[in-house]
């Protein structure tokens, strides 16, 4: 995988690729992290699972987990490839940016100085939350709600 942590308080975005369209497509990937069976099944008909999320712009996944050290948690993937032991589930079209890639980049190393591996919390600042905020500031309209529902209801058990 390409994915890429390293010990500075952004990710190299430099290489994101040119784009020549005014509009560029962004994507919410969704990886399910429990294997298929009988209780899942059961969870995904009551509107529950549990699942990693990323988003993808321009050729690149961009991702969000947790480690013990006070730099970024922001680190990339080649699309669609998630964390080991996951599952693709799909890819949601969130809609498109108008961003040029400079914009794109000053969005995302923002977001990497923001988000330190060392805040990772499992219910309240997970890979969910960084995966809807960077949708909401590349094209205006956080990930879907059921992507964090599992999170969501943990917040209410001590």
């Amino acid at each position: 995988m390409g994915s890429r942590v390293t010990n500075s308080s952004t990710v190299d975005s430099s290489e994101i690729p040119l784009c020549n369209e005014k509009y560029i497509s962004v994507y919410l990937n969704v990886y399910d992290m429990l294997p298929r069976g009988k209780i899942t099944d059961m969870c995904y008909k009551m509107g529950v699972g549990v699942f990693h999320s990323s988003v993808e712009i321009l050729g690149r996944e961009y991702n969000f987990g947790g480690h013990d050290s006070d730099y970024t948690g922001v680190f990339v993937t080649r699309p669609k490839q998630g964390p080991p032991n996951v599952t693709f589930k799909e890819s949601i079209a969130m809609g498109y940016t108008t961003m040029d890639k400079e914009e794109i980049k000053n969005v995302i190393d923002e977001l990497s100085r923001e988000w330190h591996g060392n805040t990772y919390n499992l219910l309240t600042r997970n890979c969910n939350h960084f995966s809807s905020e960077l949708c909401e500031q590349l094209v205006g309209k956080p990930a879907p709600k059921w992507i964090n529902r599992a999170a969501k209801l943990g917040t209410f058990f001590p």
